[in-house]
């Protein structure tokens, strides 16, 4: 004979060998009051594990006496009848333990049982036992829990249970139990987002298949009741054996039940399907399959946002094959979370982008601005993606298109044109160019839009061009224009009443590139900006040719001068130690004077430089310039503080030294894509002697130092001279000639009379910021500024009305918040929300973003941090949503990338901005 195995039991300890006497006792004493006879046995079987390591004897109160009994392993039919076998002891009764059966046994044996049977161990007995359990919930007793109390010797008890004080409740117990089977740490609460995770676990399934009947039943039976609808639909799932495409199965009812509400063809056809193949007859609900696949949907997107990205693709992609052996595949087109929702919806804003800019077609721009929004509906279209700046530029440059070209009166209107106007252009064709779309209609859009705006742009350079040539011929009086031979004059000296500036000169960076890092400048939050007057920024005209020969030294000199290194260094030296300067001592450093050993930002005699804010100090960087001949390592048309070498280490520096810093360039630079024609041998890359030809002009004057006060420059970024490189410099197309001056204070009590504190959202221009008026009524909304995060860039910030007011520090919006209750209630009521929130689609709604804010604030301090949870509860939020819910109220609070509300601790903590959220919504409310 072969006993039956029992791997679930496990060794008897004293309790349990006792609980077992008892209850034999117990039932024959029932059956003697029944009228049985007495049963002249005095052994009591214990199928178990033939194993003891207690005492020769036990001992158990029965009728008020004490009943001793020995306990003895028996593994086999013979060693329980040799046990029978043996002469009494001075014990009364004999407990067997023995993994044999009662068919094992057969009748003669059991005749010598107490009772004629083979008792079973209580399972909560023995495990009370061996946890030291003061109490067990009395509804563990149940048979129907049975299987919860082998599972729990299986896993052995938590700490918290072997203190001997503690109560087992059946709650506790089952919750550990379902978290140890569906892949949960101890503790953890078993939810739809973590049950739809254990069908991604093909291991964890299997797992569960292999355990006993009873404890899958009883653990399905507490999922379902515990998480409802979507727990029903995943078991059902796995009845069908569809388990592993539980997640995607989800997103094809999302989307057939979406179509079906719409009354799309075939949709309710398809569904049935669906049904049939994953959930049986007869199928739940239409409620709990909405819940499901709700469930699923979140899961997803929560995926696509955390480290799982490429699971979540997968499993998107896996739902489009389903849809399509359902014959539903024209149905995912519309989907807002499926990737063939999101090519489609941007393959139609791409026509409508090429159809808008397409030569002399009247169209207006409200096509592009629906096809935009309906993109914007997509879950997986994120605009402060690479993918979804690239879209917005294209929008943007549309938009820019439409609005009517103004020939500047002057060289000033023409710079202050350029700095606010056309560079943020070139900054969004930049971006453009470098694209890379995802379908063949956006691509051809990319291409479309970019071909029209370097024509337009072309025309602003000519008209720009032919007004410098003028006016430098007939050498005019400057007036309030920038120009590189006076910006130190002007704007550098006024800032060293207070301290003397940092002057960064960044060479050959154009207006482009200083707007982008203007933007990250600012929203480190060290950093205010400041400009001469409220117009805002100013450009600079670099002198002819601009070139570093030239231009710079005229800078660093104050005049109109040429030379190099050693002459801009006696120029700066003497400016600074002029009378009427101050005298103060001037240094002016170079790349290879900031070169350090490992370890250290800056050298230390540059430290200290830049510490003695009496010393004047002027820094040149040549990460543009040096660009311009050998081209950028990265494949990017964005510029951010971590690629120009030292910037972020002396922009540091001055701001722990309480120094202005002035960022400015000597000439700007035009780049090579492939459009440059080389016509004709020139004296430089950009401008050349002789006579003018077609798209060049003749210019003469005093400020043309080179070839004797007359040259000849090409005015279209197209022309050049010499061998082709990345990008050039020389000429007179407007992103060379006007030169970008950027000044920011640490402290806005350094602002010279008169200047004014500038909003960091005042600088773009109307098309780059909001929709164009369509028709009648329309109402702007405002769009997300700046470029994504995952290249370096900082967050954005919401524009609004310019203001010379200070706008850093609280006290500024004290009372905006009390006039409308809390913080929260203050900022979504303001209208600046409006705009913002009406830009997000399937945004919160403005009680939660209120909630959110709130109970951020009550954490308390100027930037408070809180678990991620514990904000989206206090919103009505579950926990496992969390993260994917704070993500869309950080949509509608950082308008224009600047970090109001950001998740930080690997998106365990939500931290917020006051000062900046106050900026953005409440600036006007004072």
């Amino acid at each position: 004979m072969t006993a039956t195995p029992l791997p679930s039991l496990q060794q008897v300890t004293v309790e349990a060998a006792r609980g077992g006497l008892r209850r034999a006792l117990e039932k024959e004493e029932a059956r003697v009051s029944k009228g049985w006879l007495p049963s002249h046995a005095r052994a009591v079987a214990l199928r178990a594990a033939p194993e003891w390591n207690g005492p020769g004897g036990i001992t158990v109160d029965h009728q008020g006496r004490q009943v001793r009994a020995r306990v003895v392993a028996a593994p086999t039919v013979l060693a329980v009848l040799t046990a029978l076998g043996q002469p009494p002891a001075e014990a009364e009764h004999l407990v067997l333990l023995t993994p044999c059966s009662e068919d094992d046994l057969g009748p003669s044996l059991l005749g010598r049982l107490l009772c004629h049977e083979v008792f079973t161990v209580n399972s909560w007995e023995l495990l009370a036992d061996e946890l030291g359990l003061r109490m067990l919930d009395p509804r563990l007793h149940s048979r129907d829990w049975a299987w919860l109390a082998e599972a729990l010797h299986e896993m052995g008890g938590p700490a918290e249970w072997r203190k001997g004080t503690a109560v087992l409740k059946l709650d506790d117990a089952v919750r550990r139990v379902a978290a140890a089977r569906f892949g949960g740490e101890a503790g953890d609460r078993i939810d739809a987002a973590a049950l739809l995770g254990w069908t991604r676990g093909p291991h964890l399934v299997t797992r569960f298949a292999e355990l006993d009947p009873k404890e899958r039943q009883g653990l399905r039976a507490h999922l379902e009741a515990e998480i409802g609808a979507v727990a029903e639909v995943v078991f059902r799932i796995l009845d069908k054996g569809q388990v592993h495409d539980a997640l995607p199965a989800g997103l094809v009812f999302r989307e057939l039940l979406a179509a079906d509400r719409a009354g799309r063809d075939g949709a309710r056809d398809a569904r049935i399907r669906a049904e049939e193949r994953f959930v049986g007859s007869p199928a739940p609900s239409v409620e709990t399959l909405s819940r499901f696949a709700e469930s699923s949907e979140a899961v997803l997107l929560r995926m696509m946002d955390g480290e799982e990205h490429g699971a979540a693709v997968h499993a998107s992609g896996r739902a489009e094959e389903i849809l399509a052996a359902l014959g539903a595949e024209n149905i995912a087109a519309d989907s807002r979370v499926l990737s063939t929702g999101l090519q489609a919806r941007l393959s139609a804003l791409g026509a409508e982008i090429s159809t808008a800019v397409r030569p002399h077609v009247p169209k207006g721009l409200a096509p592009v601005e629906e096809a935009l929004a309906r993109l914007r509906e997509h879950n997986r279209f994120d605009s402060a993606s690479a993918e979804g700046c690239d879209v917005l530029a294209a929008v943007r440059l549309v938009r820019w298109l439409a609005t009517e070209s103004v020939e500047p009166r002057t060289v000033l209107e023409g710079a202050t044109a350029h700095v606010t106007g056309t560079a943020w252009v070139d900054r969004a064709a930049s971006r453009v160019w470098a694209a890379r779309a995802e379908t063949p209609a956006l691509g051809a859009a990319y291409r479309d839009v970019y071909a029209r705006v370097r024509e337009r742009r072309a025309a602003a350079d000519e008209a720009f061009a032919r007004r410098i040539a003028a006016w430098t011929e007939v050498s005019a009086h400057p007036g309030e224009l920038l120009l590189a031979e006076n910006l130190l004059h002007r704007v550098a000296r006024p800032l060293a009443a207070e301290r003397a500036p940092l002057v960064v000169l960044l060479d050959g960076m154009s207006a482009e590139v200083a707007i982008q890092l203007g933007e990250q400048i600012a929203a480190g939050g060290r950093f205010t900006e400041i400009a001469r007057g409220e117009k805002g920024r100013e450009g600079a005209l670099a002198v002819l040719p601009s070139t570093t020969t030239f231009s710079r030294t005229s800078l660093f000199c104050g005049r109109l001068a040429s030379g190099g290194q050693s002459e801009e260094r006696a120029g700066f030296r003497a400016l600074w130690n002029h009378a009427s300067w101050g005298r103060r001592p001037a240094d002016l450093l170079y790349q290879r004077d900031l070169e350090t050993s490992a370890g250290t930002a800056l050298p230390a005699n540059v430290q200290q430089a830049i510490g003695d804010t009496e010393r004047a100090v002027a820094v040149v960087l040549n990460i543009v310039d040096d660009a311009l001949a050998d081209g950028r390592e990265a494949d990017t048309a964005t510029w951010t503080l971590d690629q120009i070498g030292k910037l972020a280490a002396l922009l540091d520096a001055a701001a722990r030294a309480g120094r202005p810093v002035v960022l400015t360039s000597d000439h700007g630079h035009v780049w090579d894509r492939g459009e440059n024609q080389k016509t004709r041998k020139g004296e430089s890359a950009r401008y050349r002697t002789g006579a003018p030809e077609e798209r060049e002009l003749l210019v003469t004057g005093d400020r043309v130092l080179a070839e004797g006060g007359r040259i000849v420059v090409p005015w279209d970024e197209r022309l050049r001279y010499t061998s082709r490189k990345e990008g050039y410099h020389g000429g007179i197309s407007t992103a060379e000639m006007v030169i970008p001056v950027l000044v920011f204070v640490p402290d806005i009590a350094l602002t010279p009379a008169g200047w004014a504190v500038l909003r960091p959202a005042q600088h773009a221009p109307d098309w780059w910021t909001q929709p164009l008026a369509t028709g009648a009524g329309a109402v702007p909304a405002r769009e997300p500024e700046g470029e994504p995060a995952s290249a370096g860039r900082p967050s954005r910030a919401k524009a609004g009305t310019k203001r010379t007011a200070p706008v850093r520090g609280a006290s500024l919006f004290d009372d905006a918040a009390a006039a409308g209750g809390t913080l929260g209630e203050s900022v979504v009521g303001s209208p600046s929300f409006a705009a913002s929130h009406g830009q997000v689609a399937r945004g919160p709604a403005k009680e939660e973003v209120a909630a959110v804010i709130d109970t951020l604030v009550q954490a308390g301090g100027a930037t408070p941090k809180l678990p991620v949870g514990r904000v989206a509860q206090a919103a009505g939020k579950e926990p496992y949503r969390a993260a994917r819910f704070l993500k869309m109220v950080a949509k509608v609070l950082n308008v224009e990338m600047f970090p109001v509300l950001t998740l930080t601790d690997a998106e365990r903590t939500a931290e917020l901005n006051i000062g900046l959220l106050k900026e953005q919504f409440l600036a006007g409310e004072r």
